[in-house]
């Protein structure tokens, strides 16, 4: 019987192909060197800490998570983190097709609002590199950042009943459209990304 690779294992075997001392490790991930090989052993993975990991060693586990559903463990795991563990595995493995049919590229990264004059400010979580649209996990993009003057956020809805939300930098006039990452079937997926490409194109000719 062979043992099931967690995702612990995944990302202490990439540290050490990538040769990252450990101290360094722990302090490109902001945690101490004995948290580490606690990381390394375990079964589930924080949705924020995954992100994070993933970000420093260049590798996107959550689409791994996508491929491989096994590494997705339910146990002495809240409710809530395996519901958005799942989406976002989900969503890797639903949305890329989807956008091939929309005609646009398949590629998904982390959301190009990552960076560091945006450091202490809450960011999206993936994006699209070639249009400005965000996806933030298990909440709206209102609810991550909350009122801020500089980055006014409004709610479209159409017809259908799908919604995203429209949010403009006014300092840079940029405008984003985000959606919400939780469990959507193919269909409604198509949907809702059809919708916001079709409002992000709205709203840069405003």
């Amino acid at each position: 019987m062979t043992t099931k690779t967690t995702i612990g294992e995944l990302i202490e075997k990439e540290v050490r192909r990538q040769q990252i001392p450990i101290t360094e490790f722990a302090k490109m991930i902001c945690c101490k060197r004995n948290n580490v090989y606690d990381i390394f052993n375990r079964n589930k993975m924080d949705i924020v800490q995954l992100k994070q990991i993933s970000k420093v060693l260049n590798r996107n586990f959550f689409k791994e998570l996508s491929e491989d559903v096994e590494l997705i463990n339910d146990d002495e795991e809240s409710e809530e983190d395996a519901i958005k563990q799942k989406a976002v595995s989900q969503f890797f493995n639903i949305v890329p097709d989807v956008l091939c049919k929309l005609g646009k590229p398949s590629t998904i990264v982390f959301s190009r609002l990552d960076e560091p004059e945006y450091k202490d400010c809450p960011t999206p979580d993936f994006g699209l590199p070639d249009d400005f649209i965000t996806f933030t996990i298990g909440e709206t993009l209102k609810e991550r950042i909350g009122n801020c003057s500089v980055l006014p956020i409004a709610s479209v809805s159409n017809e259908d009943g799908f919604t995203v939300e429209v949010c403009t930098n006014i300092i840079c006039g940029s405008v984003c459209v985000n959606i919400k990452l939780d469990y959507k079937t193919s269909d409604e997926w198509y949907k809702i990304l059809a919708f916001a490409f079709e409002t992000y194109a709205k709203a840069k000719k405003q």
